[in-house]
């Protein structure tokens, strides 16, 4: 899903700083010196079979302690995004189904985007009295950080949670909606700019930030505009609105150098490959001539 291929990559690239967010005390327990193993590959194979539609976000990683002789065990993130009664029964399907599979320690955790403050699941008390499971999660709503508090701290994922703020705030007015999301992606022009990140994490939270907020293509004309104006005045850095813009010839020439190697080998296979080779190498091109007229 759209989510999914948007959110893969910033749980990947920032998972320590997601962990840090979401669930501070378990970032505190983790070796960051040790490599993160990530899991997407077998997530998918255990939720595969979930006895309900694949609706939102999950990320499987396994990590290791700083305690216990640097013991392995997996976490395992599950952002919601609607309130749901049956959302904690799942939590514990998922979590059980997970552990079948990996046999070792886990954490699950839930992050709430949802508005309605009142709705905070942590567990699952099953059977009677002492005879049961009682499975408990942690959860981190997003609604309890304060903007203030989100846009001055140095985390990277506060800008996909304001994103997601913006989105929500402002759907309804997309004049208003434009106006906000060209102010946070000149935030995060210059955070990124401060950072130094590689260029593959700062496409990664930009990509994220611009698809949190979409806009009616007017606008999204509009904000073209307006950011082109301001990149011949201010040093800016990976804003993907250029991107599109850059990428539009790209990925035309790539996709026609794709169609004409499929029809030279003159074969099905090869028009397919072809034709997603030329699609990769457009999309390439097209990222690396938007950074070209954004770094300063």
């Amino acid at each position: 899903t759209g989510v999914q291929t948007c959110a893969l990559p910033i749980f990947t690239e920032f998972f320590r700083e997601a962990l840090e967010r979401f669930c501070p005390w378990l970032a505190a327990m983790v070796d960051w010196s040790k490599i993160t193993r990530f899991l997407d590959k077998e997530l998918r194979q255990v939720l595969g079979r979930s006895p309900r539609p694949r609706q939102f976000v999950d990320f499987l990683a396994e990590v290791r302690l700083k305690i216990r002789r640097g013991q392995r065990f997996v976490v395992h993130l599950e952002v919601q995004g609607q309130t749901h009664g049956g959302f904690s029964q799942r939590m514990l399907f998922y979590h059980v189904a997970l552990y079948r599979r990996f046999r070792r320690p886990m954490v699950s955790i839930a992050v709430l985007t949802d508005s309605d403050p009142t709705w905070r699941p942590t567990g699952l008390m099953t059977g009677l009295g002492s005879m049961g499971v009682n499975f408990l999660f942690p959860s981190c709503k997003l609604s309890d950080f304060t903007d203030e508090e989100l846009e001055s701290d140095s985390n990277p994922v506060n800008f996909m949670i304001l994103a997601e703020r913006i989105a929500r705030r402002h759907r309804k007015t997309p004049e208003v909606l434009r106006a906000e999301k060209l102010r946070l992606l000149l935030r995060l022009a210059r955070f990124l700019k401060g950072k130094g990140y590689s260029e593959r994490k700062a496409i990664a939270l930009t990509r994220m930030v611009d698809w949190m907020i979409p806009l009616p293509e007017e606008e999204e004309e509009r904000l073209m505009r307006e950011i082109e104006q301001i990149e011949g005045e201010t040093p800016m850095t990976y804003l993907t609105s250029f991107e599109r813009h850059a990428m539009r010839k790209g990925l035309q020439e790539g996709l026609e150098k794709g169609l004409a190697k499929g029809r030279k080998e003159g074969r099905q296979e090869g028009r397919q490959e072809g034709r997603q080779e030329g699609r990769d190498d457009g999309l390439r091109d097209g990222w690396i001539e938007a950074l070209k007229a954004l770094v300063s």
